[in-house]
């Protein structure tokens, strides 16, 4: 096993500003396209490999080789940092089972299909303004948008939802404010009469 692969997740996750609600909600199109794409690539591995009753947090890792277990100590270390940081079940689930997806991936003996990494779109989410969404009557809830949660199978599908990088989501976002901005300022224009 790769404690580099490990350590370099733990730094990530530590590295996330958790309480960064006004930045999320800044990027809150491009968070929510993210969130799709984690669901996406999290049904993709499950198509794979099984289901589970945890949808859609879960540790992945412990379904694909559980006999393959980051250590314990590292595990316990980020979900008290997380907790502490976020206060957010669903962070510091995530944050752990992302470090235990790291240990698999790096483990020896462990051959992976070559699906894309389920947890990269839900960190990118935390890196792009913290843990602030909620559940609300099956909707992850940004705020103003929602993305469905539904079952696993509700979300399989080949094609990706958006490019993880900064330049993709930036401008997504700034075309979503945009559209949103003007549709708002049609909706309170005077109507015309003529």
């Amino acid at each position: 096993m790769n404690a580099n692969s490990v350590q370099l997740m733990v730094d990530r996750l530590k590295a996330i500003e958790w309480s960064a609600y006004q930045e999320g909600q800044d990027k809150a199109f491009s968070r929510a396209a993210l969130m799709k794409e984690y669901l996406r690539r999290a049904a993709l591995w499950l198509d794979t490999y099984g289901d589970t009753d945890e949808w859609p947090f879960f540790d992945l890792a412990a379904i694909v080789a559980p006999a393959v277990r980051a250590d314990p100590a590292v595990v316990s270390d980020i979900e008290n940092f997380i907790e502490e940081a976020s206060g957010s079940w669903h962070a510091i689930e995530c944050s752990a089972a992302a470090v235990q997806w790291a240990a698999l991936r790096d483990s020896s003996g462990s051959v992976l299909p070559p699906l894309p990494d389920p947890f990269e779109p839900l960190i990118r989410l935390y890196e792009r303004g913290g843990s602030g969404f909620s559940f609300a009557n099956g909707f992850l809830d940004f705020g103003m948008l929602m993305v469905k949660r539904g079952n696993w199978r509700s979300h399989l599908s080949p094609d990706p939802i958006v490019e993880l990088d900064d330049n993709t989501l930036n401008a997504l976002d700034e075309q979503s404010w945009a559209e949103f901005r003007a549709l708002a300022a049609r909706t309170h224009s005077p109507a015309d009469n003529s």
